[in-house]
């Protein structure tokens, strides 16, 4: 065994000191590498003793990833050949001292040799005996528990394999916790308990994407080693503000960076990570299923899908389909699948929409030795947490997702969340920033004051390295003030942080980010985030999880494609109200000056936001009053939807509102206006009105008076319907002017003028033609149509059979995107 002169310790990428021994032909009669702490090289076990001097002066690091079978291989061609006498002296074993040296196996609790060992039984690195030793055998492997060794014969070959690693693994590691309390094959009543566990962890292991099961145990030890120390991620970089454009809606600059964007609107694939159930909102369903707003009860995959046709039906070109791929989980697979089929996809092609779905989580791990934490009331189970909305990269690889969007001539790639009916105000004026500035990535952000609770999106350097990505706000604030400014995060001319605040929707140069896939099979850089129930980062006061982040993105990119990063800023009331907090929580971030994020918060910001533009471009808007529901306020009105058909980005308002200074709309007030051949010239309102044009007809809004009772939302602090009772009020319809302008050239409704030739009004009207002025046609309450209410699914039908065909090779009408498997 080596002397302290030639010790070998394993510390991160290689053995330091010494000659390696010729790796062993069996793993019996070995000692591993870090006797004290219990930490181990990832890769063959070495014979190494670690004397108390030398471990008091060099304490342990991190596990390594480079397999240690590899690190003894030979370089040919550049050593010199050693004569026999010296390889004879070398492979004499170094004189120890043992009692200077401690005994490997009880520091993990495993010495057999009790008493009569010579060696020193002690934890303590300073070297204080607590037993005599006497003798340095060795004891071999462990066996497998009992049970699971008894039931071997239930697994398939593969399981068997897996589960034998698992409880094999080197020292402190070893995953063996989690078959000890198994029964024995003999009591057969947990055996399909016992196979639905490795059915799991085979799982995990065939879906984690940076080296299945062991890999994540394996980046779990060295990340939670990295936290234990308190190693800080972004030691060495310095802060800067990083390249990018912030915009004021309806300005010169805005405007011509929006158009700009429509030139490439109709070449874009859209993502929406939609993996989240909406238990925490009080909403039993998925997400994607809750309606924007009251007014029409358009849900949002709704509302999604019907802006991605109407952007296909005026920008892309003619036959081209703009495709959607959705990202799932074990929760809302079957759910998301039900929901569109039930309601014809909203529209869209079967074959244009693509879903793939994530794990079913990665193993909850309760120590630093990444112990998997089984479930505290099933034994032969185990905690599962989410992995993070990461994996959307790693999935779109593995499936051919963006390559095959890539073969379409797509050019560029949305990602968007789920639950954010603004996400779209800033699809244009982004693209129009990306295709100016020849951006890889743009992350869509929002001004942030300074040290406000939101990542922030920052230009980091080290040296000839750099990278812009999202800083956490408790980490930009030191690192400032450790490298650039003793202020840190301080509020600049414009009131705000110059660091914008990430809203996690992105957009991607498609054939820059297929390549970056190819070469990184889309795996992101993992973290973890425990939280210590004592000072020594010991003790976990509940089981962690290692995560990823889809807008950790720039982290794997290299050399020129660094430079190639930036970001779009628009206001957040235009561009970021995301639903996703309990009434409750929410009252309580407001009344920390926080935004809400619940239902009523997100539906008043997706009126105000349309409010906002219409203000921008010259309408006349008034803001309601402030109203309280549940203990959240908002805006009480106006309630303005303008769907997708009718306008989608403030450029198509200009053109929808030729004359903005004769469109008054009062703060009580509930517009409707649907279709693409509607154009409103002039409108006093002053209730509620909804006004649509069916496919294929036009029709101008021209001298129109709406004077009624209109709509009033009705508090409800308690109601069966989940969506009514999470916003605590109700839409009630009092009066309803309705204009519907047929194909047929006739109107509905309480309204008549000459219809404008079809053929005449492009889809979006550039300009007008200048038409006499008529009489103003004032609109009597008593001639009232009323919109019936939104219907609100409160089941998901069945799973359809014909979804559920997985094959490949079984392509055509049964399947989503000619094909695409529906994991």
């Amino acid at each position: 065994m080596p002397s302290e002169s030639s010790e070998r310790l394993c510390d991160s990428q290689r053995y330091p000191k010494g000659k390696r021994d010729p790796k062993p032909k069996s793993t019996s009669n070995l000692l591993l590498h870090f006797p004290l702490s219990g930490r181990h090289c990832n890769g063959d076990y070495y014979p190494i003793y670690l004397s108390q001097s030398t471990a008091k002066a060099r304490q342990p690091t991190p596990v390594h990833q480079q397999p240690a079978a590899n690190m003894a291989k030979k370089k040919s061609g550049n050593r010199k050949k050693k004569s026999s006498a010296a390889r004879r002296n070398n492979n004499k074993s170094p004189v120890v001292d043992p009692s200077t040296t401690v005994c490997k196996f009880y520091a993990e609790g495993r010495c057999k040799n009790g008493d009569e060992c010579k060696f020193l039984h002690t934890t303590d690195a300073k070297g204080a005996a607590t037993a005599p030793a006497a003798t340095t055998t060795v004891p071999e492997v462990a066996a497998l528990p009992a049970g699971l060794a008894s039931s071997m014969s239930l697994f398939t070959p593969a399981q068997q394999q897996l589960a034998t690693k698992l409880c094999t693994l080197p020292g402190t590691t070893n995953q063996r916790h989690l078959f000890e309390t198994w029964s024995s094959s003999s009591d057969s009543k947990n055996d399909d308990k016992k196979k639905a566990l490795m059915s799991k962890l085979e799982l995990v292991d065939q879906s984690y994407p940076d080296g299945g099961l062991l890999g994540y145990l394996s980046n779990a030890v060295t990340l939670l080693e990295k936290s234990r120390r308190g190693e800080n991620p972004l030691e060495g970089w310095i802060p800067s503000v990083p390249k990018g454009e912030a915009f004021e809606v309806g300005t010169d600059a805005f405007l011509k960076s929006e158009e700009l964007g429509l030139k490439e609107v109709g070449k874009c694939g859209f993502i929406l990570v939609a993996g989240g159930l909406g238990e925490r909102l009080g909403y039993g369903d998925i997400k994607i299923g809750l309606p924007t707003e009251l007014a029409t009860g358009t849900t949002y995959i709704q509302f999604y899908i019907e802006t991605i046709l109407a952007f296909q039906s005026r920008y892309a070109e003619p036959g081209k389909k703009l495709p959607l791929c959705i990202m799932t989980s074990g929760d809302t697979n079957a759910k998301t699948v039900a929901l569109l089929s039930a309601n014809n996809y909203f529209g869209m092609d079967k074959d244009q929409i693509t879903i793939v779905q994530q794990g079913q989580g990665v193993p909850a791990l309760y120590d630093n030795d990444a112990h998997i934490a089984l479930d505290a009331e099933d034994p032969y189970d185990i905690q599962m947490k989410p992995h993070g909305h990461g994996d959307i990269h790693a999935l779109l690889h593995s499936n051919g997702v963006a390559k095959a969007w890539q073969a379409q001539g797509m050019k560029w790639t949305v990602f968007f969340q789920d639950t954010n009916g603004l996400a779209f105000h800033t699809l244009a004026l982004s693209l129009g920033v990306s295709s100016k500035m020849g951006l890889i990535m743009n992350s869509i952000t929002c001004p942030r004051k300074a040290k406000q609770a939101i990542g922030a999106i920052t230009k980091l350097t080290k040296g000839d390295q750099q990278k812009t990505m999202n800083v956490e706000y408790n980490q930009l604030d030191p690192l400032l003030r450790a490298t650039v400014s003793p202020e840190g995060d301080v509020n600049d001319a414009s009131g705000f942080s110059p660091y914008p605040g990430n809203i996690n929707q992105l957009v991607f140069n498609l054939d820059s980010y297929v390549s970056i896939l190819e070469r990184t099979k889309g795996v992101m850089p993992a973290f973890v985030n425990p939280k210590y129930a004592d000072a020594e980062k010991t003790i976990f006061k509940k089981p962690t999880r290692l995560e990823c982040m889809m807008q950790d993105f720039p982290t794997v990119l290299q050399g020129a494609e660094t430079e190639k990063v930036g970001f779009t800023s628009l206001a957040s009331e235009l561009c970021f109200s995301p639903v996703k907090n309990a009434t409750p929580d929410g009252v309580a971030l407001q009344s920390k000056g926080t935004h809400p994020g619940v239902a009523a918060s997100g539906e008043a910001d997706q009126s105000g936001a349309v409010a906002r533009i219409l203000r921008s471009i010259g309408c006349q808007v008034e803001e309601g009053s402030k109203v309280t529901f549940n203990g959240i306020e908002v805006t009480s009105g106006p309630d303005c939807v303008l769907k997708p058909s009718f306008a989608a980005c403030a450029t198509e308002f200009k053109k929808k509102f030729p004359n903005p200074a004769a469109v008054k709309i009062s703060g009580r007030s509930s517009l409707v206006l649907s279709g693409q051949g509607l154009t409103i010239e002039s409108l006093d309102l002053d209730g509620a009105v909804v006004i649509e044009s069916e496919d294929g007809a036009s029709g101008v809004i021209r001298n129109l008076t709406v004077k009624n009772k209109g709509w009033v939302k009705e508090p409800k602090t308690s109601s069966d319907v989940e969506v009514i009772r999470m916003r605590g009020y109700d839409m009630r319809r009092l009066e309803t002017e309705k204009i519907v302008f047929k194909k047929d050239g006739s109107i509905d409704g309480n309204y008549s003028m000459e219809m404008t030739p079809k053929e005449s009004t492009p889809a979006v009207p550039k300009e007008l033609a200048p038409v006499a002025p008529k009489e103003a046609v004032t609109v009597a309450p008593k001639e009232t149509v009323v919109l019936e209410k939104p219907i609100v699914s409160k089941s998901v039908p069945a799973l359809p059979a014909d979804l559920t065909k997985s094959a490949p090779e079984e392509k055509g009408d049964d399947q989503f995107c000619n094909g695409c498997t529906i994991m």
